[in-house]
């Protein structure tokens, strides 16, 4: 099966504080592969710096819808201010709103690079299709960050996404959709190969299809690298600890989308 189009997203604290990772996900998606670029922002509260790394994301003919997630009525009154902060990890659910064409799309978190295009081999899955969270071939528990979507289905689910999420209001963090879309999804969802969601925390390898940063992103892993693991927490120096070589590889790989 082809899928055509790729949507990330990201709202104005995405912008300010993670722009590297926004980089270097569109220039190796142009680089590496055929995909169509579209983001949906949530740009609130975007100053002249936001307002200009937007324009660039424009100029690299990436669509933009500016949305505001659906699921902040929800979040808001619970988190507040918080969710300032995490209101563009919701922005996955409401594919839906923007896709009328294509029956399957491709998410990603920003945090990805592309080494080879996916375009033309991606899956058919019933609702979503994902790959492991942090062990290699662990489907027991599925990472969001790369995602084929089946949109018609996934938007055929939205009572359950909204159900799930006024049940889980109490105990759940104002990052969570991952959890959330777990457990929606449960015994109805598709898997991926490692391969399309590489952590560099497993290793080098030359098959991969999209490198996910997931846990330590490159400004935390330049600092490791220079003799200091312990300064971003116990968790981060654990995953960085896992395969220091495979950071090694893979860095270089997202520093050559910096320079342009």
């Amino acid at each position: 099966m082809t899928v055509k189009k790729w949507y990330f997203a990201t709202n104005n604290n995405g912008l300010m504080n993670a722009f590297d990772q926004i980089k270097g996900a569109i220039l190796s998606a142009k680089a590496k592969t055929s995909l169509v670029p579209f983001c949906i922002l949530d740009d609130d509260g975007a100053d002249e710096v936001t307002k200009s790394r937007i324009e660039w994301i424009e100029n690299q003919g990436v669509t933009i819808f500016r949305h505001r997630s659906t699921m902040l009525s929800e979040l808001i009154p619970v988190f507040g201010d918080q969710m300032k902060v995490y209101s563009g990890h919701w922005l996955r659910c409401d594919i839906p709103l923007f896709e009328k064409e294509d029956e399957y799309v491709l998410y990603t978190d920003i945090d990805v690079i592309f080494l080879k295009d996916v375009a033309k081999i991606a899956p058919e899955p019933r609702v979503v299709a994902c790959g492991a969270e942090h062990n290699r071939g662990d489907y027991s528990y599925f990472n969001s960050g790369v995602m084929v979507m089946n949109v018609k289905a996934f938007a055929e689910r939205r009572d359950d996404l909204v159900a799930g999420l006024k049940a889980r209001l109490s105990t759940t963090a104002p990052y969570d959709d991952q959890s959330l879309l777990n457990d929606v999804f449960r015994g109805h969802w598709d898997h991926l190969p490692d391969e399309w969601n590489w952590k560099p925390y497993w290793g080098a390898n030359e098959d991969a299809l999209i490198l996910h940063f997931h846990g330590p992103k490159p400004v935390h892993v330049v600092v490791m690298q220079a003799g200091d693991e312990g300064r971003f927490g116990a968790d981060f120096k654990t995953i960085y600890n896992r395969d220091k070589e495979g950071y090694a590889h893979f860095l270089p790989v997202f520093q050559q989308y910096q320079a342009a």
